[in-house]
């Protein structure tokens, strides 16, 4: 069974009703690149393991983003396979989507940074 999916053919699937791209990035790399393939949705390999009851019995298109989408999105497909979901990883991840020139869209929400002594501040946090 092939575990991957070319860019350009999720790019044609974009919109589909029973696709989803789950963008399970580390933290780091979220903030290194800070776009992502539009409507995707944020969620970490852990969230994904714990709270596949969630998401829609829909084909789930994931990247990680990590390595080149190696191993790490490999392992996270095939618990999803193991677990009676229909799951493939995306071909060159988020650099391969972009390095094709699909279209991306900003995080709405950075990852907030804190300055944990100005932040705590009088109200003793």
């Amino acid at each position: 069974m092939e575990l991957r999916i070319p860019c350009a053919e999720l790019y044609l699937r974009l919109g589909d009703e029973d696709v989803l791209v789950l963008d399970c990035r580390c933290p780091e790399h979220w903030e290194e690149v800070e776009f992502h393939i539009p409507g995707a949705l944020r969620m970490s390999p852990d969230e994904v393991a714990r709270d596949l009851f969630i998401l829609p019995d829909d084909e789930l298109i994931v990247l990680c983003g990590c390595e080149q989408d190696g191993e790490e999105v490999l392992r996270l497909c095939r618990l999803l396979v193991l677990r009676g979901r229909n799951a493939v990883c995306l071909q060159g991840g988020i650099q391969g989507w972009m390095n094709e020139g699909f279209p991306t869209e900003r995080h709405l929400c950075p990852t907030p940074t804190f300055n944990s002594s100005r932040e705590a501040g009088a109200e003793g946090w």
